[in-house]
């Protein structure tokens, strides 16, 4: 009789122990986790001091998002007049993402028992555009040091998704770069065949923004006129439908200005990025494919005939009737004489688009790896099962099935996302003659007529220089600090 009951006894041990293990892993730190929610609620709604003085007791003890919070820490510091605080936690992160995006047996492991948060997070390919894209910004406003640094690794980004896109088009096509070269002579050629036409997709709308703040870095040197018009071609592939002049053109920048003009950009970071939210969907086939391939690979179950829904994470905007919030601006001075000139504002940015992209991008591979999970949970519990077949009574047999149940309802999906992103990025630029000049800011809903809670900033514009004007706005009034950079330095507090 003992034996039977010893391995009763060591199967209902081992499920036990799996579930708390699962338990502990999707806890995680609760005050932390709830700090930092609520640090996220007061910035959405324009409360900067509240959201700082939260994320910051959320930084003590919370170590596994610690890159996270430090995303979501350097919009908050920018909005507040901090750029170079802004900068140097972007950099810290920028440090270790590629090592957080290392697969860790450990972490892998970790998942298979809770779910997919047991993995470090290493942010969405976005994300890691925006992250640079920011960080461009905070030096443009700050000294400008490491602009220049920035640009680089934003235009070798841009190269590589480009020559992605070229390799993915020449391939569709049916051509290669050596055919019919081993199999029949053909005369020589001065003529070069064209590349391959190649259309940007949504996810690439970051790389517009990367690509209009290197121009902006590189059009001041005369030595850097290449780079300049390089990034300038990147912005129209990137995102046609940009534009800062009319005719769809874009205004020039830095010595591209006419003799005695330099140029002036606002750019305002309006609104809120959208807020992943859990959702249950059903295994699509391209999924189950997925996850079939991941079960043949990495272990010896096999799919089910039927599967439960399973949890993913997909973007959904907190409010919107205020994702549609538009800035405006006029400037008045004396190289216009008294003309007050309306600015108009162009969307470089849409991140509420990106961010369903890159939810439709992904889906079926997170559906696939929470199938995978669902599958290994099920066969864990009926291996257990198998082992102590001759000792289990009715009773102890749904004690192990409520066990596999509620291992499997703890888990949830992977909502962490850099929550302080904007809704979107846009931009208005002008030509202007040097001399300093009035620039009146303010936040006009769509839906209203006139403008609400403007701000007066003065400016000033110099023989081929940009100057950059940074109004970060999560709400629908100006709460945080007007940054100025380039060719007129100066930090305008919060009002």
């Amino acid at each position: 009789m003992t034996g039977p009951r010893s391995t009763h006894c060591t199967t209902q041990s081992v499920l036990t122990v799996l579930l708390l293990v699962a338990c502990c892993l999707a806890s995680g730190c609760r005050s932390s986790q709830k700090q930092h929610h609520t640090g996220l609620q007061a910035w959405r709604s324009g409360d900067l001091q509240n959201s700082a003085k939260r994320l910051q007791k959320a930084s003590g003890p919370l170590n596994t998002e610690k890159e996270l919070l430090l995303l979501d820490q350097s919009i908050i510091a920018l909005a507040s007049g901090e750029p170079q605080v802004a900068e140097s936690h972007l950099r810290s992160v920028r440090d270790r993402i590629d090592y957080l995006k290392q697969k860790n047996a450990v972490e892998q492991t970790a998942s298979l028992l809770s779910d997919s948060r047991a993995i470090a997070w290493s942010g969405r390919e976005f994300e890691h555009h925006m992250l640079v894209n920011v960080a461009m910004l905070s030096s443009l406003v700050n000294d400008g040091q490491d602009a220049w640094a920035w640009s680089l690794q934003a235009m070798q980004t841009s190269k590589d998704r480009r020559d992605a896109l070229v390799a993915a088009a020449t391939k569709s096509s049916g051509k290669t770069a050596t055919s019919d070269s081993t199999t029949a002579v053909t005369p020589a050629s001065f003529e070069n065949s064209p590349p391959p036409k190649i259309t940007a997709e949504t996810l690439d709308q970051p790389l517009a923004l990367a690509a209009y703040l290197t121009a902006i870095v590189h059009s001041e040197k005369p030595t850097e006129t290449a780079e300049t018009e390089r990034a300038l071609q990147d912005v129209r592939l990137w995102n046609p439908q940009f534009s800062t002049a009319s005719a769809g053109k874009l205004t020039p920048l830095g010595i591209q200005c006419r003799k005695t003009h330099g140029t002036l950009h606002v750019i305002v970071l309006a609104g809120v990025a959208p807020e992943w939210v859990s959702e249950s969907c059903e295994p699509t086939s391209a999924a189950l494919l997925i996850a079939d391939q991941i079960l043949s690979a990495q272990s010896k179950h096999s799919l089910p005939p039927t599967l439960f829904s399973v949890k993913i994470a997909h973007p959904q905007s907190t409010d919107p009737a205020r994702a549609d919030l538009t800035p405006g601006a006029a400037i008045v001075g004396t190289g216009i004489g008294t003309e007050r000139r309306q600015l108009g504002f162009s969307t470089i940015v849409d991140l509420r688009e990106v961010a369903q992209a890159s939810y439709l991008a992904g889906r079926d591979k997170a559906i696939a790896d929470a199938v995978v999970r669902r599958v290994v949970k099920k066969g864990t519990v009926v291996a257990a099962k198998a082992m102590s077949n001759q000792s289990l009574d009715w009773k102890a047999d749904l004690a192990m099935s409520v066990v596999g149940v509620a291992w499997e309802a703890l888990e949830k999906a992977d909502t962490r996302s850099w929550s302080t992103l904007p809704a979107a990025v846009r931009i208005a630029a002008e030509e202007l003659p040097s001399g300093e000049y009035n620039l009146d800011l303010w936040t006009r809903p769509l839906s209203e007529r006139y403008p609400v809670h403007a701000q007066p900033v003065k400016v000033r514009i110099e023989d081929g220089r940009n100057t950059c004007v940074l109004l970060t706005m999560p709400s629908d009034r100006i709460t945080g600090a007007i940054l100025l950079g380039g060719a007129d330095r100066n930090i305008i507090p919060a009002p």
